[in-house]
């Protein structure tokens, strides 16, 4: 049986290998002709990407946000959101809920209708949506919070008719969502000895089974945040609540897998990634959370969907999932769609949606087999709607049943490539397929004169799981720093398919090279480096590398800086801001380079990162791998009255600042001969 490989561009901070043996591939019963033709069809259709704003801030209220959204059976869509009346951030404030209807895939939208209406600074918020496929009832579920009651002031106690304690209330409506009922459930899912509790928004979920689940996340009385699934078998007649899962949890979403099990991603404000549990039993009990170090996330809330809801167990496509959130350590911004093809165990495919800042946002199937996805963009000026379909996404699972689907990644484990150098480049292959691979060979072509390894046997890789392939490289010498171009050939089964990756080489000569092998607190130590400042301060182009690492993610953390120490805005600087590199060159405040990487690099591993200034721009590079540039090129050359040169903190106003916790091995900058 043949495989379809698919081998992608180097990618930092892979997942690691996993321990489990490789299973052994199962037959799989082909789906009817007619569904795979239409997977087919709709993959081969020309890139759809439209988009309709349903409510704008400042027009009929002070903010619109938090998005719900689902389809019904006869393929209405349903949108529910905040209208926010005055400046209060969240519950308690003047909150109402907002539902809006189409009824041809997003195009065009009904008006507003309040479900959720109440003065005198009563407030309703923060809706998640489900629909039942069996009885057509649509539930709104939201939190009200009585007079100055929110999340964080909610005393215990469960009873309906309190007034110290937040609330949970769902609208249901059976027409379509044209009229509405409201019920309040705090009494039968909520226990006296929490406190605030509320709705995670966004959507529920139906269960193969037709249970109704929503997702809840609640607050301790020691103050710790725990997620729990509300669920229903009959219908919405009665709720229970499941057990808690946590802590270090908060907004959190649900999606079933193909063999059954429920799969819990939930925001955190521990870590910079999302948090993964399991269910077996219908969301009842929970396994213990993990990170997912591939769904970086700044603490926003996100979505997760199956992609085909009702595929056949035995069907490659019922493995696929789509997940959408704000893909950045820091700041809410670059909202990203992103596909996985074995039940969330890696992410080889996204695209993004919203480069600049944008914040929640929800994710549905419609009936045509599109995709809706409901989001805050601006981050908090509009509430928009996008449509798009499986061509804009660029859906990469296979569609032939029994296929793995492997990629490779390429770094160099020294981070550093030089001229005339023996080093290591380390291929990572990753099977983002549902089922294993067979063995076969890798090969690296590398440029021409150069030394080195070619080929090495890969073995049988398990679905999620990652081989590291090491091949020993000599650049010839005299070769001049800049990319180079890597070719790296996949072959196992019957199939081979190649790609090629440009790293970046250092040659030229050395103005600094220095071994620290220093370990930095982060608060008082750092080393002077004025002396050399001398010697890289004329440069305008040439190649500036720090080896380190770090477990810390500080707002700031400089790794090398050189600043004009009468003019504190005036500096060249490579840091970690939350532990995501970061470079600029600015004078008098104003940048003439500004580079940021996309994930976080503080994971206790060893890491190189590289700024090359070459006439074309300026280059991040980390282990090799360019994850920035600007066509602007910016080196110490270009800002001028430079005096002060420090390992391991930045200058403000003649003092410390910024000063960076962890080791760093070495610094060096190649002149550009």
């Amino acid at each position: 049986m043949a495989l379809l490989l698919a081998l992608g561009a180097g990618l930092l901070g892979a997942p690691p290998a996993s321990a489990a043996e490789p299973s052994a591939i199962e037959a799989v019963v082909a789906e009817s002709p007619t569904a795979a033709a239409r997977e087919r069809r709709l993959t081969a259709e020309a890139p759809l990407f439209e988009s309709a704003v349903l409510a704008t801030s400042g027009q009929g209220a002070h903010t619109y946000r938090i998005p719900a959204l689902d389809t019904l059976p006869d393929g209405t869509l349903v949108a529910a959101y905040d209208r926010r009346n005055d400046s209060s951030a969240d519950l308690p404030g003047n909150l109402d809920v907002m539902v809006r209807r189409s009824t041809d895939s997003g195009r065009t939208w009904s008006a507003p209708q309040a479900i959720a209406d109440y003065d005198e600074g009563v407030g309703a918020g923060d809706p998640s949506m489900i629909v039942d496929r069996t009885t057509g009832r649509v539930f709104v579920f939201y939190a009200y919070g009585p007079q100055g009651i929110g999340f964080f002031n909610s005393g215990t106690g469960n009873a309906n008719d309190a007034t110290n304690s937040l609330h949970a209330d769902y609208s249901y409506s059976d027409d379509g969502g044209l009229t509405w009922t409201t019920r309040r459930i705090t009494q039968d899912i909520k226990d006296p000895s929490w406190k605030g509790m509320f709705a995670a928004s966004g959507t529920g979920i139906q269960l193969s089974t037709g249970r109704l689940m929503q997702q809840y996340a609640f607050r301790k009385a020691d103050g710790s945040i725990w997620a729990a699934s509300a669920y229903s078998d009959d219908h919405g007649t009665t709720w229970r609540m499941g057990n808690p899962v946590g802590p270090l949890m908060d907004e959190n979403k649900t999606v079933e897998l193909a063999d059954g099990r429920i799969m819990l991603n939930s925001r955190t404000s521990s870590a910079k990634t999302r948090l993964v549990a399991y269910s077996n039993d219908g969301g009842i009990t929970y396994s213990t959370p993990v990170p997912d170090d591939e769904l970086i996330d700044p603490t926003n809330n996100a979505a997760i969907l199956r992609y085909h809801a009702t595929a056949d167990g035995r069907r490659p496509e019922s493995h696929w999932l789509l997940f959408s959130n704000t893909a950045s350590t820091t700041t809410r911004h670059k909202l990203t769609v992103r596909m996985s093809c074995n039940d969330g165990l890696t992410w080889p495919t996204s695209k993004v949606v919203e480069a600049g800042a944008s914040a929640y946002s929800t994710l549905t199937r419609l009936a045509d087999g599109t995709f809706g996805l409901l989001y805050e963009s601006g981050p908090y000026q509009r509430i928009t709607f996008a449509r798009f379909n499986a061509s804009w996404l660029g859906v990469d699972c296979p569609t032939d049943q029994g296929y793995p689907k492997l990629a490779a990644q390429t770094a160099v484990l020294d981070g550093l490539l030089t001229a005339g150098t023996p080093n290591t480049v380390e291929v990572r292959v990753t099977n983002h397929g549902h089922l294993a691979s067979v063995p076969g060979t890798a090969t690296l072509r590398m440029p021409a004169g150069w030394a080195g390894a070619a080929e090495q046997q890969l073995p049988a890789i398990a679905p999620g799981a990652t081989v590291p392939l090491r091949f020993p490289v000599t650049p010839r010498a005299g070769t001049a720093s800049g990319e180079q171009d890597f070719t790296v050939s996949l072959q196992s089964g019957a199939a081979e398919t190649s790609t090629t990756t440009r790293m970046l080489v250092v040659g030229g000569s050395k103005a600094l090279d220095t071994t620290l092998a220093k370990d930095f607190d982060g608060t008082t130590s750092y080393t002077d480096l004025t002396a050399s400042l001398s010697d890289v301060a004329p440069l305008t182009r040439g190649v500036l590398t720090v080896r380190f690492r770090t477990t810390k993610t500080s707002v700031a953390a400089t790794l090398l800086s050189a600043s004009d120490t009468t003019a504190p805005s005036t500096n060249v600087t490579l840091s970690l801001n939350g532990g995501v590199p970061h470079f600029e060159a600015r004078s008098g405040g104003v940048y003439s380079a500004r580079l940021d990487g996309t994930r976080s690099l503080a994971d206790g591993l060893d890491h190189t990162l590289a700024v090359a200034v070459t006439d074309s721009g300026t280059a991040l590079y980390a282990d090799g791998v360019k994850i920035a540039s600007t066509a602007n090129p910016s080196l110490f050359g270009q800002t001028p009255k430079l005096s002060g040169m420090w390992a391991g903190r930045n200058v403000d106003n003649g003092g410390p600042q910024w000063l960076y916790g962890g080791r760093i091995e070495r610094i060096s900058v190649h002149r550009a001969d």
